[in-house]
């Protein structure tokens, strides 16, 4: 009896210690994820037309991401954007903007007028060039499993999609 008062004594004591440490390191974490991807008050159109103008100053391509807060592939991308071998490559060649679908009643006509990228679900990507004309897009559902990729294989879109700009 004394054998299990003192093992439930010490798992206890394990337990309280490692909840203690994850709190002391939650803060951390969660300054620096950002709370939100996708603004739902975000002026997406505004926004599209400012990132056309760059891009015909610069000749870098309009990469429009459509997702939501909910959508845990959503995240997993930004992750990937974030990753040393995607960053760099992603600032080079494209500007990004970010179009929330809400629960698919935000911004609908954009994505009517990008030829229903979210078909094959979210996120989904539309690449523009400079003068707007579509370059591709992930309607098949491509980058709606972006928890299955690897930075390697976001950055290997990325490059092929930019190739299909030179």
């Amino acid at each position: 009896m004394l054998h299990r008062r003192n093992l439930v004594r010490a798992a206890s004591g394990l337990a309280i210690a490692l909840l203690l440490a994850v709190l002391a390191h939650a803060p951390a974490r969660a300054q620096s994820q950002p709370q939100t991807l996708y603004d739902p008050n975000a002026n997406v159109r505004a926004e599209i037309q400012a990132a056309l103008a760059s891009a015909r100053q610069d000749n870098k391509l309009v990469l429009l991401e459509f997702g939501a807060d909910w959508c845990l592939d959503c995240w997993i991308l930004e992750r990937h954007y974030q990753d040393a071998a995607v960053q760099p490559y992603l600032r080079e060649h494209y500007h990004l903007v970010r179009i929330d679908i809400g629960r698919g009643d935000r911004n609908m006509d954009v994505v009517r007028k990008y030829g229903e990228p979210i078909d094959g679900g979210v996120p989904a990507i539309v690449v523009l060039a400079p003068s707007g004309q579509v370059l591709a897009t992930t309607r098949d559902g491509s980058m709606e499993g972006a928890r299955r990729m690897t930075p390697a294989m976001v950055r290997r879109r990325l490059e092929q999609w930019a190739a299909l700009h030179r």
